[in-house]
């Protein structure tokens, strides 16, 4: 069961630092890696992704889930085509764009696939950046449902790509209001989806234990949460700093990019020493700000909408245009290689914070000849207790 009151998470702050005092002992499941023992999660874990779209009355929501083995026998991976978000005023435009541009994403997983069976899992609520859409991180979040969990990505049209290019999301009190509604009506959406008697989401969302997490705009939105007592963990990926620290104590992670032009380094190092104990940043070396969604491999090809933007005249701000152009320059962080750093953070952060069989309590740093001379810095204050 996940650590729920404060003298929880000071007993895994003291394991954490390497002690067990009485009262504070841990239990690892017997088929498990002992619970000192660090992981690399750089790669995909061992479960096939399904993906099946949920519906609100304002928005959808991208899910990503542990399909049953053998679940791509016959099927495609799932494609998107970047200029989907895309509001029906701009669908004309898009029509411009030339025909050998490709704008087709690929993404490791399977339209509606068998689920596992079995057990549920825990569930990760997910929001897309500014200018952003529900399916734009699918690589990266595909990638950590194949750890075992349920990742849930919503479309917060707020600050999405339909505000920006018709020139809202600027009313920043309606928005905060409304997002934190949306994130309240997805839970309950997929409350009920797991307990329906028929969808691939069926007994597979654990809501006992939850994690919110967003990249830019969407971490702003998810670390709003952190009074909310449905939310266990929150995690931002070059976040939109928190407003405070909360009143309550629970496992945040901040992932900061080194060199992220739009939220830098220095605003989240200010950002980490005001939130509360547990917590963690990580600083990625080489790494910018749009490093976390599926665009860079688009733009390193010239696929990409941004590009496009360019040539056919998509009334998209030019800070918006450049931020999205930040971490995925020739001169940054391989992007693959980033998405695997982001990955091993994100899937280690989430094992230890929700309470599951096997966690360690620490992150492992040395991940291999693979990523060479890359390094990632981290800070890690797991109880406020003074010696």
């Amino acid at each position: 069961m996940i650590a729920k009151s404060v003298s929880d998470f000071v007993c895994l702050g003291i394991v954490a630092v390497g002690l067990v005092l009485p009262g504070c002992a841990t239990s690892a499941s017997e088929d498990k890696p002992s619970a000192n023992t660090a992981q690399i999660y750089t790669d995909r874990g061992s479960f096939e992704v399904g993906v099946t779209t949920l519906s609100l009355n304002d928005r959808k929501i991208e899910v990503y889930y542990p399909a049953a083995p053998g679940a791509a026998i016959g099927r495609a991976n799932e494609v998107y085509l970047q200029t989907d978000p895309l509001p029906p005023m701009l669908k004309g435009l898009s029509a411009r764009i030339p025909a050998e541009v490709d704008l087709k994403v690929s993404v490791p997983a399977f339209r509606d696939a068998p689920s596992a069976s079995g057990r549920s899992y825990p569930l990760v609520i997910f929001s897309h950046g500014a200018g952003g859409w529900r399916s734009g991180h699918g690589t990266l979040l595909s990638g950590i449902a194949s750890w075992g969990f349920v990742v849930a990505s919503v479309d917060f049209p707020e600050y999405g790509f339909s505000s920006f290019a018709g020139g809202g999301g600027r009313d920043m009190a309606t928005r905060r209001a409304t997002s934190a509604a949306a994130v309240e009506a997805a839970l309950d959406l997929l409350d009920s989806a797991t307990r329906s008697p028929a969808g691939p989401l069926t007994d597979m969302i654990d809501m006992s234990r939850i994690a919110a997490m967003g990249h830019s705009a969407g971490g702003g939105t998810m670390f709003a949460q952190i009074d909310n007592p449905r939310i266990d963990t929150i995690i931002g990926w070059a976040p939109v700093p928190p407003q405070g620290p909360g009143t309550t104590s629970k496992p945040t992670f901040i992932i900061a990019a080194e060199t992220d032009s739009g939220i830098p380094v220095s605003t989240l190092v200010s950002a980490y020493d005001s939130l509360k104990a547990p917590k963690r940043l990580a600083i990625v070396s080489g790494m910018g700000h749009n490093a976390f969604s599926d665009s860079c491999l688009a733009i390193h090809s010239g696929n990409d909408l941004i590009s496009a933007a360019k040539e056919i005249g998509l009334p998209v701000p030019a800070p918006l245009l450049d931020l999205a152009l930040n971490g995925c320059r020739p001169e940054d962080l391989d992007t693959e290689t980033g998405w695997a750093i982001i990955q091993h953070l994100t899937v280690a952060q989430l094992t230890f914070s929700l309470g599951l069989p096997g966690a360690s309590p620490t992150i492992e740093k040395e991940l291999g000849p693979r990523f060479g001379r890359t390094t990632f810095e981290l800070r890690d204050t797991q109880s406020d207790l003074k010696p």
